[in-house]
């Protein structure tokens, strides 16, 4: 069956989503625990999970019935003050920490918001600043490693550029990072923390796809934010995003309000999603079930000389193609057996992962592998191939062994992408 989206035209934006080989969006008329079923009725396993902020599944039931009871007006109101926004601030401090807590609809938002209060706190105009942050143009950077209009300095995870912006730390209000634990390892995080300690420097963790996702908490113990950022795995999909830190640096933020700050819906949905994540217990559990399809997949390509590996573990995952054609080629056959996959970037399954599930997801990647067997020998995965994977993933560079000249030329490589 073919869905006209021709309405879509009158959409402004252009919405990250599931595209089609022809690059239309595509389309799913359901959505139950770790299926999505399309127009035909084919199910599909959901491996995007809108990004990673459906953590629990799609339907959840308990979510649903929160939401449900707060759309009725049985658990607040829009108007004021209520029980669960105490609750939710509560529970917030207590599994990520911090003087204060704050609360806003998107992360990009929340990002914008507390770097601007942070640099207004410091009275220092420079931010450096890794990783994806979001939609807002405050962040897009013309060049590497030099200020934009705003400010900003893309250091792109580069300890070397870092520590030469931090040898002058009288110009340096925050350092803002997206953490990654695909393509970074102890030995970037334990450099970075003593970089910004030195410095005397504020650390500001956009932990918007990570927090939570890794355990009950912020995603690391080996970075000492001043101030963080979580979102996606907060509310099952619903809009909140919530930062935390120091009140001092955080004090602009007493001005900060919207219209649907006592929003009982996603306030529901936020405190009854939190209420599990802080057990720890979900992120165990995705754990397993994707360390399990890891291994099965990493083995089915290997038989298949598939030139295809994984980074990173359950939690979270990238597929590191050899190139560009293998990826496409990838995409497509995976798509063909119904595996849905976030393009080029993380995997982030959810709490509906199954035994069963996994065992279905692992039955379909076999004839993936069967299907790309034999289509690409000799290719091999190379130094670029984990780079642009990396680049694809966090927006900045792979801890790897590197000059300063080969981090330019990697850079000027991938720069325009």
């Amino acid at each position: 069956m073919t869905i006209d989206i021709g309405a879509g035209k009158l959409l402004a934006q252009e919405p990250t989503c599931p595209r089609d080989a022809d690059g239309r969006p595509r389309v799913f008329i359901e959505g139950s625990g770790a299926y999505l079923t399309d127009p035909d009725g084919r199910r599909w396993i959901d491996f995007d999970n809108a990004r990673g902020s459906v953590i629990l599944g799609h339907g959840d039931e308990e979510v649903a019935e929160a939401i449900a009871r707060a759309a009725r007006g049985r658990s607040g109101v829009g108007t004021a003050w209520s029980p669960v926004l105490d609750s939710l601030l509560g529970q917030l401090q207590e599994v990520c920490g911090g003087d204060v807590v704050g609360l806003y609809r998107t992360g990009t938002a929340a990002l914008r918001s507390v770097t601007c209060a942070v640099r207004d706190a410091r009275e220092r105009s420079i931010i450096l600043s890794s990783g994806y942050h979001g939609y807002d143009p405050m962040w897009h950077c013309d060049e590497p490693f030099a200020p934009n209009q705003h400010g900003v300095v893309e250091f792109l995870f580069d300890l070397d550029v870092l520590a030469e912006w931090l040898s002058r730390p009288e110009q340096v209000a925050a350092v803002v990072v997206s953490p990654d634990h695909m393509h970074l390892g102890e030995r970037w995080y334990t450099e970075f923390t003593r970089l910004t300690k030195e410095a005397d420097v504020p650390v500001i963790a956009d932990e918007v796809k990570v927090g939570l996702r890794y355990r009950a908490g912020l995603s690391t113990h080996l970075l000492d934010p001043a101030v963080w950022i979580v979102a996606k795995c907060l509310a099952n999909g619903s809009p909140v995003a919530a930062v935390g830190g120091d009140a001092h640096l955080l004090a602009a933020l007493e001005d900060v309000s919207f219209t649907s700050y006592f929003e009982p819906t996603a306030l529901a949905a936020a405190t009854t999603t939190l209420r599990r994540m802080a057990t720890g217990q979900p992120q165990q559990a995705i754990r397993a079930a994707g360390d399990r399809f890891i291994a099965h997949t990493r083995a089915a390509f290997v038989g298949a000389g598939v030139p295809i590996d994984l980074a990173g573990n359950g939690n979270l995952f990238q597929f590191v193609c050899a190139d560009d054609e293998v990826q496409d080629a990838f995409h497509a056959a995976a798509a063909d057996e119904g595996l849905l996959f976030f393009e080029g970037d993380n995997q982030t399954p959810s709490t509906a992962f199954t035994d069963e599930v996994v065992e279905d997801a692992c039955g379909r990647i076999d004839q993936v592998a069967a299907t790309l067997a034999g289509l690409f020998t000799g290719r091999e995965l190379t130094e670029e191939s984990w780079y642009a994977s990396a680049w694809g993933a966090m927006d900045g560079l792979a801890d790897r062994p590197r000059t300063r000249e080969e981090t330019t030329a990697i850079v000027e490589r991938l720069w325009e992408d």
